[in-house]
């Protein structure tokens, strides 16, 4: 309890610390509130949501979906548009992220999340099996993706997931777990938020992206930067408490990941507690083949710690690709 105080504390003084009445000023607007910015309507959960997406090469080419992690948005990703001259590249926000609609929190539950993915494949590679990476939150998602539908993806790259398992996480040294089921709780009653109520949550999530609140760093007072337009405050408190039960991890979605044929990529780094010590542990051995790409000097920003040792591996990884026909 000590330690859930000290919490709150931390997080409302990190908040507090630039004040303003008018959150329009710094927050972005989402697709939903500005019709000039790019975006798709996928049906999800019941719902029709417009989705901030940006492609680069080809649509000819093999579909590569590259899916941002939480407190985040496609922007610090875009730089591995590189691969374009293999693959025909795909990003998005994420629904309730970055500049992508918000919506409830039924519909950010982890199975909608997958059923997401899906419903972009539907759209830029409906005939052909496509090329997906995820980062953190997005990286479980994706290996949940693999589970379900491992017919549709010919290579995976998962980028420090967290534990699949919630007897995996006893291991991992979060400093400080702000995004509680009692904290969410509190910070909203309600199941629906208005546009204003996101707006502020996303601002104030800011204070956290840019904190050492979480140890995920080599050198917590030299932080790597991360480029956001706008983060998703709300999807990431809705994933982080649908796994816990009475502020304890409870869960497995560890069930199907051997189905999936193909080589997974598992890329960990040296500095984050789910970095590739913890992948190599928990994670490796879930997939019937899978390897552990090790990032040395680099916490779980790696894209901008040391995005060219990155490449390098991907680079790798993905010239074993090979066509499949549907």
């Amino acid at each position: 309890m000590k330690k859930y105080i000290i919490g709150i504390i931390l997080f409302a003084t990190l908040v507090s610390c630039e004040k303003t009445d008018d959150f329009n000023a710094l927050v972005p607007a989402t697709v939903s509130e500005n019709p000039n910015l790019p975006s798709v309507s996928i049906h999800v959960a019941g719902h029709d949501r417009l989705v901030h997406y940006e492609t680069f090469g080809d649509p000819e080419n093999p579909a590569f979906f590259i899916l941002h992690g939480s407190v985040s948005d496609m922007r610090a990703y875009l730089p591995l548009k590189l691969f374009t001259d293999q693959y025909y590249v795909v990003f998005w926000d994420m629904r309730g992220n970055g500049l992508s609609e918000r919506c409830t929190r039924d519909e950010l539950a982890i199975n909608e999340m997958v059923n997401e993915i899906e419903a972009m494949k539907k759209i830029f590679s409906p005939d052909r099996p496509i090329t997906i990476m995820g980062h953190s939150w997005s990286a479980f998602f994706t290996a949940r993706y693999l589970a379900r539908y491992p017919d549709h993806v010919t290579q995976a790259i998962l980028i420090e997931p967290n534990g699949l398992k919630d007897e995996f996480m006893k291991d991992v040294g979060m400093a400080l777990n702000l995004l509680t089921e009692g904290f969410m709780d509190m910070m909203y009653t309600t199941k629906y938020l208005t546009p204003k109520d996101h707006e502020t949550l996303d601002y104030q999530a800011l204070a956290m992206l840019n904190s050492g609140v979480r140890n995920f760093y080599c050198d917590e007072n030299n932080r790597p930067d991360w480029p956001v337009w706008r983060v998703g405050a709300y999807a990431l408190m809705v994933w982080e408490s649908s796994i816990l039960t009475n502020g304890k991890y409870k869960f497995d979605y560890t069930e199907g990941l051997d189905q999936f044929p193909n080589k997974v990529l598992i890329v960990g780094t040296s500095c984050s507690p789910i970095g590739y010590e913890f992948q190599e542990k928990y994670h490796q051995s879930l997939f019937s083949d899978a390897e552990v790409l090790r990032i040395e000097h680099s916490g779980h920003r790696l894209l901008t710690e040391q995005f060219d040792e990155l490449v390098i591996g991907l680079k790798q990884y993905l010239s074993e690709y090979q066509t499949q026909e549907p």
